[in-house]
Order: structure tokens, then sequence, then C-alpha cells
């Protein structure tokens, strides 16, 4: 049976894979090879329909994901790929889908990216879209914002969902792109307009936290209910959630956490688990009674986080003894096995330490990242190696060096990037601030890496400028701003 790891890497995104019933693979192996046997042998004489050729790559694709053997699925491959060479676009982007994102066919980045270039020069909007998040989050291949925004603008303007959906929430919140605050939300508001779900919970969240808009509470909770309505409980955990930490209504929160679970969206088992294991479900021991059986309903929903959360109660001693070598333990036992939410935990704890019961470790995280490297992604990857170079630098002349190379990678900006470096040394994260504002005319200050009166209030300055700027009045030297400084 496929984790819940597995599917989310097999149709995250909606970025064209589709779901399709489990039927007999000789069934649809069979009538895929007459067709494409009348297909080649009519094809000197007559032209075939867009619509034809489509139907016959989609059921090529239905072979695929028949759960048969190996020999079944190279003879699909050699259909599909028929299809693909002669000229149809939508074999084209599925074989190049399955071939990046090693769904069923073992992966090949190389020969994935290069059939989704042809079907999206050939028109295919899912192709370009594929392609377009693959370069925004660095998904296989390195991070690249200009042949990201190509591709995803192509097929938005195809009416793709995905993109208009991605696109829009990058453009609306100017996390890995420029704001462009009114044609995002035209973006979503136009997809939210067919009815698409996925853009109701995106701009619903947006409003929810006054993240590039002002907050609407009220019509973010409509969005929701309406993305309810078509049995996408994403928004409910986003609301169920925000009550819980709230803590406006825990008996509202744990209800609406669990209809998004009805409906699919696991991740609120691993929220309610969390609120539980701190105490928001009710209070004290009421609410951590409530862990352990969250925490079943999330481990076979096959959620990742909850091996983060389980080593997060060991090693601070919730509800059993804490122990640091146990927790270590947990998470690589996790990480083996795959879970890449545990793998990066483990990194950055061997990082950090916890100032309680694990000590830091550079060597040790290094080794972490040298074992798991390859499954938390090249990207995830690169950026690690920067926090650990961070971790290391002790003096202006090493401050220097880490921000020349944090200046030379764009392309991994992120907050949560920002807020690693600030993690592994805060005098790193505060002279490539110092460098930055002094490079935009907002400071005069030395170079130094400390958080001196000049350095505090140019920061004060620039966080002015971010959403909810309120948050300000509450000191810039937290990893929220920090990290989101870093990320512009």
């Amino acid at each position: 049976m496929a984790t819940k790891r597995n599917q989310s890497m097999q149709f995250s995104g909606n970025t064209g894979a589709r779901f399709v019933k489990s039927l007999p693979f000789w069934k649809i192996l069979g009538e895929l090879l007459i067709v494409l046997g009348l297909f080649f042998l009519a094809s000197s004489v007559v032209a075939q329909s867009d619509t034809a050729i489509s139907d016959r790559a989609q059921k090529a694709e239905a072979a695929l994901w028949s759960n048969s053997g190996g020999g079944e699925i190279r003879q699909a491959r050699h259909a599909l790929e028929m299809l693909a060479q002669a000229g149809d676009a939508e074999a084209q982007r599925i074989i190049g889908q399955h071939l990046l994102n090693g769904l069923v066919l073992d992966q090949n980045v190389e020969q994935g990216l290069a059939w989704l270039e042809k079907a999206a020069n050939g028109g295919n909007a899912s192709a370009a879209s594929e392609l377009g998040q693959a370069y925004l989050w660095g998904r296989f291949v390195a991070r690249d914002q200009a042949r990201a925004s190509q591709f995803l603008y192509a097929a938005a303007a195809k009416g793709d969902g995905a993109a208009l959906v991605v696109l829009g929430e990058e453009l609306v919140a100017g996390w890995t792109l420029p704001r462009n605050t009114e044609r995002g939300l035209a973006m979503l508001e136009q997809a939210v307009a067919r009815g698409d779900a996925k853009a109701q919970v995106v701009l619903g969240k947006l409003l929810l936290h006054g993240s590039g808009l002002s907050a609407d509470t009220e019509r973010a909770k409509a969005l929701f209910e309406a993305a309810a309505d078509a049995d996408n409980g994403g928004g409910l955990v986003a609301y169920g959630e925000y009550l819980m930490w709230q803590r406006k209504s825990p008996a509202e929160a744990e209800a609406m956490l669990l209809r998004a679970a009805e409906l699919g969206a696991t991740q609120a088992w691993v929220t309610l688990a969390h609120g539980a294991m701190y105490g928001y479900l009710g209070g004290g021991s009421v609410s951590r009674a409530k862990f352990d059986g969250f925490a079943e309903k999330a481990r076979a929903a096959g959620e990742d986080d909850i091996a983060v959360l389980e080593a997060k109660r060991n090693m601070w001693g919730i509800s059993m003894r804490a122990n640091g070598s146990k927790t270590l333990g947990r998470l690589r036992d996790a990480a083996k096995s795959g879970n890449v939410a545990a793998a990066r935990f483990l990194i950055e704890l061997l990082r950090d330490g916890n100032g309680l019961n694990i000590r830091r470790d550079l060597a040790a995280a290094a080794a972490a990242l040298e074992s798991y490297g390859g499954l938390i992604g090249v990207t995830a990857k690169a950026q690690y190696e920067l926090t650990l170079a961070a971790s290391k630098a002790q003096n202006r002349s090493a401050y220097r060096q880490v921000a020349l190379a944090y200046s030379a990678r764009p392309d991994l900006k992120s907050r949560w990037f920002g807020q690693e470096i600030a993690k592994a040394n805060p005098n790193v994260a505060i002279y490539i601030l110092q460098q930055k504002l002094q490079e935009s005319g907002r400071y005069s200050g030395p170079l130094d890496g400390y958080a001196q009166r000049s350095t505090l209030r140019a920061l004060y300055k620039a966080c002015r400028t971010l959403d909810n700027p309120e948050r300000c009045d509450h000191g810039t030297i937290r990893p929220d701003i920090i990290g989101s400084l870093l990320a512009l």
C-alpha cells in the first residue's frame, strides 16, 4: 500500500498527473497496442485528431498505473514513447513527469526535463506548469526563478489551474517571486471563480494570515467551507489550527480539524496531535491524553511529520522521560526508512543542539547531510550546507565569506532558509542583513554581525515594510522577521 509520502510525490501541486482507476493491465495494454498499431498504420494515409492522440496517451498512462510487473510497465513505457516521438505533447508530458519525479518509471531527471520541455514547447499547459514548479521549488533541479516564471506564466496564460494557483500565491505573498499583488490576486480570483478548491484554500490562507493582503477571517472561512463542499479539507486544517493556537475555541478547533481529516486532509491528525501534546485541546492532562490516538491516525495515514513530533515529545520529556539519545535514534530510524521530515530535523538538531540533552555536533550534522542529501533534494542540501558553513563562522572574515556564498545563490532564498541561517548563527544572519541594508542606503554602521543600536534601528525600519508590520513593535531579532528580511 502506498504511503502518504509517496502519494504526495505522485500528485502534489496538481501538475497534470491524473488519478486513474485500477483496471486489469492486459485489458488496458491490449486495447492500447491495438489502437497504436492502427494509428501507425493509418498515419501515412490520414492525419489523426489531437483528441484521438491524447486519448491514446491517457490509456498509456492508465497502463502505467495498473500495478503490473516490470515487463508490462516496460511495454507501456514503449507505447508512450512511440506516441511521444510521433509528436504527441500529452504523451511527452506524461513520460516527462514520470521520469522527472520517479513516479512509476525509474527517475531520470535529464530525460524527464527534455520530454517536458518538448511538451511545453508544443503548447501543453500542464507540462509548462510542471516545469515551472520544478524550477520554482528546486524539485530535482536547481532553483531558477527566471525559468520558473517563464513556464508558469505560459501555463497560466492557457488557463492551467495549477499554474494560476501557484503563480497567484507567489505574486501575492512575494515569497519566492517579486510581489505583484494585483496580478497575483487576479489569477487566484480567476481560479476561485471557476470553483477551483485548491485556489479557494490558497486565497483563504492568505486572507487568514494577512499575507500580502489585508486580513479577512470571515471571507477566509467562507472560502474554506466552499473548498470543503468540494471535498478539500485543506482550508479546514488551516482554520482549525488558527483557532487552536489562538486558544479561541478548543472545542471548535478540534471539531473543524476532525472534519478536515474525514475529508482526507490527513495532516489534520498531525495538527491535532501537536495541539494535544502542548495542552491546546482542553488543557493539561485532558489534552495530552488525546495525543496517542491522534498520533496513531497520523502514522496510519503515512504523515511524515508525526515522526518529528514524537521525537520532540521524547526530547522534551512530555508525558515521558526526556532522552536526547533516544530522540536522535528515533529520527535516524525514520530517516533511514525514507522520512524526509525526520532527516531534515535530524540535521538541524545536530547542527544546533537543543540546550538540554542534545549537544551541537557539526561533524555529525555534516555526516547526516551526506547520508540523506539525496532524500531531501538538491536545493535543501545546498541550503543546509550553507547553514553548516554559517555555524562554523566565528569572526568577521568568516561572516563575510558566508555572506558572499549566500549572495551568490539567490536561487536558495526563502523565509525558511533565512530562519535556518539565523538559527545556525545569528551573527552571520545579522552580518548579511547589515550588508543588504548598507547596499540599499538604509544602514551606515559597521559590518560586524552585532545587533547594536544603529543595526536595530535599520532592522526596525526594514521590518515595517513586511506584512503585519505591527509585529515589529515586539522586537525584530526574531526568527520569523529575520527570515523574512533575508528572503527579500
